[in-house]
């Protein structure tokens, strides 16, 4: 075994975008790695200093869509310009804007499934930044993207996430087991 010593390295690490509204009405969207499951109906992010937390700062609502091959080089560019230097990054990625329906945020239909969330917490809020804590209001997913049972299939959005170590993008894989069920057999 090779030591290392620590870093951003919890695998795999989402890559999602973060829709907000500037304070003109403009939609914005930011991609962020480090974020997560709160509780069953919250997430975590972990925020820095970016125009989009300045947005969060006037309304608490807003959208978190989950990239994909599909929509990568337009999900990297946002992650690289900032709406404070390049106020129309939206439209130069070229994607579809509509207003959520239960949150004062934008949904970018080019992605297959999008969280409406609403900020409930923020925990060591500085200059630098914040950890948020928001509630999913409400998830609006495409029926193209919906399995048999009537569910998100994770396998037809074909999502990506984010490589830390050689910052890179992977594919989700194909599904190799059944969670609660296959551990059965050590019972």
């Amino acid at each position: 075994m090779k030591d290392f010593k620590p870093n951003a390295w919890m695998l795999p690490q989402p890559v999602i975008i973060i829709g907000t509204y500037s304070a003109d009405g403009t939609p914005n969207a930011m991609n962020a790695a480090w974020a997560g499951q709160w509780d069953m109906n919250k997430i975590m992010i972990s925020m820095g200093a970016h125009a989009t937390t300045e947005n969060l700062k006037r309304c608490g609502d807003f959208t978190v869509t989950f990239a994909t091959r599909d929509t990568m080089v337009a999900a990297d560019y946002v992650g690289i310009v900032s709406a404070k230097k390049t106020p129309d990054k939206i439209a130069r990625t070229g994607w579809s804007v509509v207003k959520a329906q239960n949150v004062q945020a934008p949904v970018f239909t080019d992605f297959p499934m999008t969280l409406e969330c609403r900020i409930l917490e923020k925990l060591d809020e500085s200059e630098t930044g914040c950890y948020i804590i928001a509630e999913i209001v409400n998830i609006v997913c495409h029926e193209k993207y919906l399995a048999e049972d009537g569910k998100p299939d994770m396998a037809k959005m074909k999502l990506i996430v984010y490589d830390p170590l050689r910052h890179g993008y992977n594919i989700v894989g194909e599904r190799v087991g059944n969670a609660f069920s296959d551990g059965k057999e050590l019972k």
